[in-house]
């Protein structure tokens, strides 16, 4: 069952939700996820559903960047200026959707640094001015990795790391039913909006040696894992080792016994 949920969830949605955000015309914030490198459509339309071809729109993000700026024909893919470097080459429009009051725009090659608020603006439509508020989630979600640390008397020592994730995932050891497994505190590094966690685990014996990674992104809807298989030798080698060195203790003590004999035997012949 364990396995059947993992493949079900393994599935990265382009996710579009409403959510009860703030919103001057009570339309609220739109949503949007995409993993990173793909393409996103950011929606933006007139409830009027009047034509746009002849005025002007634009779009920003986090209220100062601009992103993209349609103006009676021009836009910053032919001689409109002023569009921000990041987002270059990148952004375009639905232009046979403009007589339908159609704003929307597409970003390609998605990357984590275009998430935030997004804006789209109609400055000269009247009487009542619209504007769209877009939220962008762009999300990387590299796969767990996980491998064999340490060996010793208390159980065998799994490590589990995810490198470069966005948003924050949360991870977790789980053994093969599912259950979560207890775990030392992550060990986490940022760097931007990237995030390198490690997760170590001890485990033991158990009616099955399969153990999995999970790595979750409730942001994305996103899940995934990675499995490693611990043979029983392993744990047979984590008691053998108490038992080499109660063994090596004890032929010490015997080894002194013995000497301690040998020494009194021949202080009461001489």
């Amino acid at each position: 069952m364990f396995l059947a949920e993992l493949l079900s969830l393994c599935v990265f949605p382009l996710m579009m939700f409403a959510v009860t955000a703030g919103h001057e015309n009570g339309r609220g914030t739109v949503v949007v996820a995409v993993s990173e490198g793909n393409y996103i459509i950011l929606p933006c339309s007139l409830s009027s559903q009047e034509s746009l071809v002849r005025t002007r729109f634009h779009w920003k993000k986090d209220d100062e960047r601009e992103v993209f700026v349609y103006d009676a024909g021009l836009h910053h893919n032919n001689r409109c200026s002023g569009q921000d470097e990041h987002f270059r080459g990148r952004v375009s429009h639905f232009s046979d959707q403009l007589k339908f009051g159609n704003a929307s725009i597409i970003i390609r090659n998605t990357k984590v640094a275009d998430s935030g608020g997004y804006t789209c603006d109609f400055p000269f439509h009247q009487p009542d001015r619209e504007t769209f508020n877009v939220t962008l989630v762009v999300g990387a979600a590299p796969k767990p990795f996980v491998g064999i640390l340490n060996i010793s008397e208390v159980g065998v020592q799994l490590k589990c790391e995810v490198r470069g994730a966005s948003p924050k995932p949360k991870v977790e050891w789980r053994d093969s039913d599912g259950n979560i497994l207890p775990a030392e505190e992550p060990q986490v590094s940022r760097t931007g909006e990237r995030y390198d966690i490690t997760l170590l685990t001890t485990v033991t014996r158990t009616n099955s040696s399969l153990f999995h990674c999970v790595a979750t992104q409730e942001e994305l809807s996103h899940r995934a894992a990675d499995e490693i298989f611990v043979p029983d030798q392993l744990f047979e080698s984590c008691g053998g080792d108490i038992v080499l060195i109660v063994s090596f203790v004890c032929g010490i003590l015997s080894a002194v016994v013995l000497i301690a004999v040998y020494v009194c035997f021949l202080y009461f012949t001489v």
